[in-house]
């Protein structure tokens, strides 16, 4: 009580309309650059062409990729984001406002359960925690289907909380449940329901409130699920038989148990986790002492009931995602919101503790840490022949700048009584070098330049040839269907529904014989790889655009 007493106290030196100023940089940081950079393969451009053909095909049902049939992950992202195409155009923008407004509420939902478990000062540093995390802002900034998942599964876990610390609202709270978890399926599949289940379940057990369970298990909540999550599977089978077999066996089943790619060893989340709480986890390097209490206790059972849900909460995500053959670094984002929380009470003992010495050794480091980047990328820029590297340079610099601003400020301050403005100025730093960091993101992304050449260029009946290697972002800014030689890839499943022959070529021989038959071929592959088949091309191609790899090719 006399350390919640002080950071309290302490947080009183900021007043609220810093805390608004704050709170309207982590939107403009959030919003504001969502336009800046080309789509990146293969996930972005992937999921804006989804949204794209079902426009074009109009069929919100059965998801296309290269218009063949898709069925690896359900449709609520492609639904939100081709909504936002019809709104706002089909553009980088449109295509990441969904992620984007989805780190926005799990920065909200952070601030609110923070405040209802903790207090207003762990509610304020909660949010302000997770929204200077380079992690979850990067993951906020793409158009990938994780940021959207750890939303929903959020909103369901809060949701349980408050529903369990609140028996007025109770009902309305475990409907918001099971809405949000059927929102999570639509989006990423059952895994919601294991995420969200599992978490509740060993929260039960471990606190043996086996009372729990005659409200969370609710026959109107299980009807608001199954209205929701059930509608769209139940109509995409009736349209396709063989959808369920791919969907359950060969996407979920065998890629946790059996993938074909992937595979990392079962301390792989370890260092994602450790690195993707930077700089906030530096504050725990150095303040050992703090972390054994924590540590302590709560293995001693001394931790209220919300330490021991948010705990609980991450160690399903980790264990599960951990226990996975198949392992990605953007998995585990789910676990973020409340390691948020539990590292804004972390830093309240801290700041309460007046741990000095803690937090100006953290601000240090990331002093550090900028002064490499701002020595280190010019040299780099000198070193790396690369005119794309030279032309993102600048920003980078700008970034590590603005780290560098913020930790220097952020040692200004560290003494005691002004921990608070302390890390505060760190957050600032860190928020600012993520938006300065944002035209970073274009460097070595040359496919937006030959898909709008391509579109500005190409006739109806004019061929797309993708040599080898399946390129999605042409397809996407070329606004057409593209021909696959030597190579399905991901499209494997789709390619081989209906007869697919006269879009993907086994051999070369059908390659040769459309460039010769005078019919507009636009031809892109890797330079190293078209090399050896030049001769054999008759006209001799004429090179349109050369990127860092690729080329694009004509043969008018």
């Amino acid at each position: 009580m006399r350390q919640a007493a002080s950071a309290s106290a302490s947080s009183r030196v900021l007043p609220y309309r810093v805390w608004w100023a704050l709170g309207a940089l982590i939107v403009a940081t959030y919003l504001g650059g969502l336009g800046v950079a080309p789509l990146a393969e293969p996930d972005e451009a992937r999921y804006a062409e989804i949204p794209r053909e079902m426009i074009e095909r109009d069929d919100w049902v059965t998801p296309h990729l290269n218009y063949v049939k898709y069925f690896e992950k359900p449709p609520l992202v492609y639904w939100l984001t081709a909504i936002t195409f019809e709104l706002l155009g089909q553009g980088e923008y449109a295509a990441r406002l969904w992620p984007a407004v989805c780190g926005l509420l799990v920065i909200a939902v952070a601030y609110a359960l923070g405040r209802a478990a903790y207090g207003p000062w762990v509610g304020a540093a909660s949010a302000t925690v997770l929204a200077a995390t380079p992690y979850h802002f990067g993951l906020s900034q793409a158009l990938v289907l994780d940021m959207p998942l750890a939303a929903f599964l959020t909103v369901a876990l809060a949701a349980f909380w408050f529903a369990h610390a609140d028996a007025r609202h109770r009902r309305w709270w475990v409907w918001l449940l099971y809405g949000a978890t059927a929102l999570g399926v639509l989006t990423k599949g059952p895994v919601a329901v294991v995420l969200v289940g599992g978490t509740v379940a060993l929260f039960v057990a471990v606190r043996r409130d086996w009372r729990v369970l005659r409200w969370v298990v609710s026959p109107t909540g299980i009807l608001i699920f199954l209205a929701v999550a059930v509608p769209w599977f139940v109509l995409v089978s009736r349209r396709n038989p063989e959808f369920l077999q791919y969907f359950v066996v060969h996407e979920h089943l065998q890629r946790y148990l059996k993938p074909d790619e992937h595979r990392e060893a079962l301390w792989f989340y370890v260092p994602i986790v450790f690195a993707g709480l930077l700089p906030w986890t530096l504050v725990g390097v150095f303040a050992p002492r703090h972390v054994s209490d924590a540590i302590r206790r709560l293995l001693r059972g001394r931790v209220s009931p919300a330490t021991q849900f948010l705990v609980c909460w991450c160690v399903v995500v980790f264990g599960f995602f951990s226990l996975s053959r198949s392992k990605l670094g953007t998995y585990v984002l789910p676990m973020f919101c409340p390691l948020a929380v539990l590292m804004a009470v972390f830093l309240r003992d801290v700041v309460a503790g007046g741990e000095v010495g803690a937090v100006r050794r953290a601000c240090l480091t990331m002093a550090a840490v900028a002064c490499v980047g701002l020595i280190g990328v010019p040299v780099a820029a000198r070193l790396v022949p690369r005119p794309e590297f030279a032309s993102v340079a600048p920003w980078i610099c700008l970034a590590a700048a603005m780290l560098g601003a913020g930790a220097v400020a952020g040692m200004a301050y560290a003494r005691r009584g002004r921990l608070v403005a302390s890390l505060l100025a760190l957050a600032v730093g860190v928020l600012a070098a993520q938006g300065a960091a944002i035209p970073a993101r274009a460097l070595g992304r040359d496919f937006r330049s030959m898909g709008l050449l391509i579109r500005a260029q190409a006739q109806p009946d004019d061929l797309v040839v993708i040599y080898r290697s399946y390129v999605q972002g042409i397809a996407f800014y070329a606004r057409r269907r593209t021909v696959l030689v030597h190579g399905r890839g991901e499209l494997r499943f789709g390619s081989l529904q209906g007869d697919q022959r006269a879009y993907f070529w086994e051999s070369d021989a059908p390659l040769l014989e459309a460039w010769r038959s005078g019919r507009r071929v636009f031809l892109v592959g890797n330079r190293s790889e078209l090399l050896p088949l030049r001769p054999q091309l008759v006209p001799a191609p004429r090179e349109l655009m050369a990127g860092r790899k690729k080329v694009l090719w004509a043969n008018f």
